[in-house]
């Protein structure tokens, strides 16, 4: 039986694989490469995750940084830069960084996933001839993105938006440059290369796809009519190059993002709304945070349910923050405030349950922790801020220093920072910022 496999051919699937790959974990992966072109643009974030897990195929399509500018709540100003790639290439050059990475991959489509006697899974896939292969597995990574089947229903699901995107040739040429601007239904997403060639999305509610009899195109024209600072800028010239592509957009949190034997990451744990572009970074920041779950399920069984604490308290968490953060841009967009779409996104969401209790006031307490690549319980400080806790201020260990603060109440920064190896203005910094949080009454000289 092999110990892991990853079902997924996309970013989740190929970083996870991966990053796992760098840890001495070994895994399968099974699932078939996209074919339906996308653009999407990469955040610096992104960039910086794929040079630490060293995926040199990847990186070499990225090109120079592409210049941004946005146009929001009729302010236009520049924004850090983003890298623009085209899915199918970006997931194929992904792929070829796992298996230079060793990672064991099959071309296939699963078919059937069945529960063992004895906790494990069964694969039956579809190899790229037609033929129907079985693969057993102790632990399943459920990396198929948002259409991977659920295995409970959704915890959290907001209004459905439907995203439509499509190509023109005939843009004014000029530098890379990517382009955002809201408009009364919704908002738009446009980039542009040296060679005039322009792909534009814009996000509406499915109401506006239905006042056109559901025709993408015109659903697109319309929509690319309201606005005025992204067709100004890309020239007026406009010609389509395909038919216009939509999907529908989602945040959602899914159930069972972890469970005895398997976990979800990336777009199979929760989807947030595209305007911040976390898609590609969540997939990323997903898969490190994985590792240390599964390490600690394959090499300390024993710690199993403290680990699944620690990654459903994580996926939680970070959902609910890039729920509100998006919540809060939508809101600096005021002047459509009074338009159905804007009245929508700038809803406040209504909160999952959440395995949190809610903090009142900052507090030390215990709460799963990754240390040397497995999870381990450690005290923290905990906070309406910080619900999964704070561990280190400047490198000092806050359960370690309220231990002794607790025996030495009157210790200095340079007495503590002997006994910790660490230097004395660290700790001093440390005993500030636990000052602030009021859980000691003076930060000592």
């Amino acid at each position: 039986m092999n110990p892991l496999v990853i079902l997924g051919a996309g970013p989740a699937a190929s970083l996870l694989a991966i990053a796992l790959a760098r840890h001495d974990i070994t895994a399968q992966v099974i699932g078939r490469l996209r074919t339906a072109s996308a653009v999407e643009g990469l955040s610096q974030r992104v960039v910086e995750a794929l040079r630490q897990l060293g995926c040199h195929e990847a990186l070499a399509l990225l090109g120079p940084r592409w210049h941004r500018v946005s146009s929001w709540n009729a302010q236009e100003v520049e924004m850090n830069g983003e890298f623009v790639v085209d899915r199918v290439a970006f997931d194929a050059a992904l792929l070829r960084d796992a298996k230079a990475a060793g990672v064991e991959l099959h071309d296939g489509l699963v078919r059937e996933l069945e529960r063992g006697d004895d906790g494990g899974w069964c694969v039956r896939w579809e190899d790229g001839d037609g033929r129907l292969q079985r693969t057993d597995a102790a632990l399943l990574a459920e990396c198929r993105g948002h259409t991977a089947p659920k295995m409970a229903p959704d915890r959290h699901a907001g209004p459905t938006l439907v995203s439509l995107g499509r190509t023109f040739d005939g843009a004014r040429p000029q530098p890379r440059t990517t382009f955002i601007e809201s408009f009364p239904s919704g908002w738009a997403w446009g980039g542009v290369d040296p060679q005039g060639c322009a792909h534009i999305q814009v996000v509406v509610q499915p109401a506006g796809v239905a006042a056109v009899g559901g025709d993408l195109d015109l659903a697109h024209a319309a929509a690319l009519a309201q606005l005025t600072r992204l067709p100004r800028r890309f020239g007026m010239q406009l010609k389509p190059a395909g038919a216009t592509r939509a999907r529908g957009i989602q945040a959602a949190l899914r159930g069972g993002v972890v469970g005895d034997g398997y976990l979800r990451v990336g777009d199979a744990a929760y989807t947030c709304d595209p305007l911040s572009g976390h898609g590609m970074f969540e997939a990323a920041s997903g898969a490190i945070a994985a590792v240390p779950f599964i390490n600690t399920l394959l090499r300390r069984p024993a710690q199993t349910a403290l680990a699944q604490r620690y990654l459903r308290e994580r996926i939680e968490t970070v959902f609910a923050s890039r729920v509100e953060a998006a919540r809060q841009h939508y809101a600096a967009e005021m002047h459509w405030a009074d338009e159905p779409f804007w009245r929508q996104v700038t809803q406040p969401p209504a909160a999952p349950s959440s395995a949190l209790a809610p903090v009142a006031t900052a507090a030390f307490a215990t709460r799963p922790v990754v240390e040397d690549g497995f999870i381990v319980e450690r005290r923290v400080v905990v906070s309406a801020e910080h619900p999964r806790g704070v561990r280190f201020i400047d490198g000092i260990d806050l359960g370690r220093l309220d231990e002794l603060l607790q025996a030495r109440p009157q210790t200095g920064p340079s007495d503590i920072g002997q006994h910790l190896h660490a230097p004395a203005d660290a700790v001093a910094r440390a005993l500030r910022w636990l000052q602030a949080q009021s859980l000691i009454t003076r930060a000592g000289h």
